[in-house]
């Protein structure tokens, strides 16, 4: 009787005397990955400075009209607006030049990352401090947890890798924002499991998910799973945890819901975002994302204006705004009469797809769930991202005697795990990509690295640090690669945009002019990325560069000629003219791939230096 009775004893000792005297201070730990984790966003940040993507000049616009109070041009139903107040914010405090307001808001979008940081904080000491009762029942029965040091290593290892592999620093949007606020609300669910539910707890609860929600629409259904979370996870009862739940919500109302009255009254019906609807529609229905009809205009055929009769499209009959097609192979598109924003077409989408319908199909849903269930799958199996630590996660799971037990005692973060599907699952069914997965999927690495636990020998503790430290230092080359990689790509990046923009204007196009474009837009590279450092107003588009040098001169003429007709001052164009050699009455703008065409000035084609 004795004997089974200090058996226990006996277990709690060895498991504190093998667990205890950690060799690493967690303190230390936490200040190299802080060092580590600043520098390598710093590094991938200045290395991308110079790079531009179609959202970012979106941003860029919107938060410019915020910050001069042109409300009706700032209101868009279709990027939210926090990440432009941010962005705005800084432009108008800083008046950066042409040359540097890229830079300047690659240099935000690390600052957002750094704050960022600072709320993973709060959520990792959070979540260690909630592991604290369950390890020590762990060492009751005999068995290691993971010890502190290693949590503050894998923690911030997930985040690094997270932050910089699959959101990345390189594009401006506002995932890393949003990131931010998933880790202060799940640090805020931690503290009321922990006994700590307050009226205080939830209503901060409910204000960060609004926050959330102006970051980016999707957090607004995710919302009420994080409020339901908090809520089942309050040790009152049901009563006061419905309560608690009321209180939440009202906050994220008080947060969210001037936003969503002023889009709903601009769109006419209730609506917290389009976004999401267009993209089921394009990802799932099959509507084309940037021209889903033509509208059946008249369009040129080489011989005069003709109805296109391949021009109908389902979705005729239902848009309320029409880019209208002037030359129908290659197509040219004209949105002359909605200029808001450099690029008018995708600075609302919303505008110029507004009326289109979404349908349920099974077999697209499927397909767009297996494409989400192929894209995580890749995600786990790639050796530069999540298969290292996959790899060391089944190795500490097969090395325990009981793996179902390990299971078990994951499943007690239940709320990491629910709140980690319920990103990773809302996505699936409409479309996914790593940047808008990534702070979910670190929510789910963490559910599972809480499973891990070994027997207590001298041996258990070798193979558990031995695991951990080849984990860490896997990952961490392979992101050191993935650095170096690029910033090889980047290392002769300069300020392409900008010499364009200035070549620009000493041909005589000032601030305010209107431009058409031969470039794969919003996608590629072109127009919007030159035309937002020179002020000017792209109201026509040829999206299919390839398709226009290599038809005939004729042709080309007479769609040059019917972008100029819709009153563009000139046309701009990416490329093409450099794989073809130089095209008469085209100049290059400096040394960059951009090439200028002006309707006034038909002359041989010149070279511009960079000055």
């Amino acid at each position: 009787m004795s004997a089974a009775l200090s058996s226990p004893e006996t277990s709690v000792s060895d498991a504190s005397r093998l667990d205890e005297p950690q060799r690493l201070s967690p303190r230390r730990v936490r200040i190299f990955f802080w060092l580590l984790a600043i520098a390598l966003g710093a590094v991938q940040a200045w290395a991308t400075r110079f790079t531009m993507n179609p959202d970012g000049i979106s941003y860029l616009d919107i938060g410019d009209a915020y910050w001069r109070g042109d409300w009706h041009m700032a209101i868009n139903a279709y990027w939210s607006p926090l990440y432009s107040w941010i962005l705005g914010f800084f432009l108008k405090v800083l008046k950066p030049s042409a040359y540097w307001e890229y830079p300047i808001a690659h240099l935000v979008n690390f600052l957002i990352y750094v704050a960022a940081m600072g709320c993973f904080e709060f959520f990792l000491r959070n979540f260690i401090r909630s592991r604290r009762d369950s390890d020590e029942l762990t060492r009751c029965e005999g068995n290691i947890p993971l010890p502190e040091w290693t949590w503050w290593a894998l923690g911030y290892t997930l985040f690094i890798s997270t932050s910089l592999q699959l959101i990345t620093l390189r594009l401006l949007t506002p995932d890393v924002c949003v990131s931010a606020f998933v880790y202060l609300a799940a640090g805020i669910i931690l503290k009321i499991r922990a006994r700590s539910a307050s009226w205080g707890r939830f209503a901060l609860l409910g204000a960060v998910l609004g926050f959330g929600y102006l970051a980016k629409a999707v957090m607004f259904p995710l919302a009420f799973v994080f409020i339901a979370v908090a809520g089942c996870s309050s040790t009152s009862g049901f009563r006061q945890r419905a309560k608690y739940a009321l209180v939440s919500v009202l906050a994220l109302s008080v947060i969210a819901g001037p936003f969503v009255f002023t889009i709903s009254h601009a769109k006419g019906h209730l609506t917290f975002g389009e976004s999401g609807k267009l993209t089921y529609a394009a990802f799932v229905n099959g509507v084309d994302p940037w021209y889903p009809e033509d509208g059946g205009h008249l369009i040129g055929d080489g011989t005069g204006l003709v109805e296109d009769p391949d021009s109908w499209s389902p979705n005729r009959e239902m848009l309320r705004h029409h880019a209208r097609r002037v030359f129908s192979r290659p197509a040219a598109y004209e949105f002359a009469k909605h200029v808001e924003g450099t690029y008018p077409f995708w600075y609302d989408p919303s505008y110029w797809q507004e009326g289109i319908r979404t349908s349920f199909n099974l077999k697209s849903e499927l397909d767009a769930i297996k494409q989400a269930l192929m894209t995580y799958c890749h995600l786990s199996i790639s050796v530069f991202l999540q298969l290292p630590l996959l790899t060391g996660l089944f190795t500490l799971y097969l090395l325990n005697q009981q793996p179902p037990v390990c299971v078990r005692r994951a499943a007690e973060c239940w709320p990491m795990l629910v709140l980690g599907l319920a990103g990773v699952g809302l996505y699936a069914p409409v479309h996914t990509e790593y940047r808008y997965v990534g702070v979910f999927v670190l929510l789910l690495w963490v559910t599972a690295l809480a499973g891990v636990q070994l027997p207590v020998s001298r041996r258990s503790q070798i193979l558990l640090s031995s695991v951990l430290a080849a984990v860490v230092a896997i990952n961490g080359m392979m992101m050191l690669l993935s650095g170096i990689e690029q910033r090889q790509q980047f290392r002769n990046a300069d300020a392409v945009y900008w010499h364009a923009a200035e070549a620009l204007q000493q041909q005589g196009i000032e601030p305010g002019n209107r431009i058409a474009m031969i470039s794969e837009q919003p996608l590629g590279e072109g127009g919007p990325y030159v035309a937002r450092l020179a002020r000017v107003k792209i109201i026509a588009q040829v999206n299919r560069p390839d398709l226009f040098w290599t038809s005939d001169l004729p042709t080309r003429s007479q769609i040059v000629e019917a972008l100029v007709g819709t009153g563009a001052d000139a046309i701009l164009a990416w490329r093409g003219t450099s794989e073809l050699g130089l095209q008469a009455h085209w100049q290059q703008l400096a040394d960059t791939p951009y090439y200028l065409y002006r309707p006034d000035n038909r002359a041989p084609i010149q070279r511009t230096s960079r000055q």
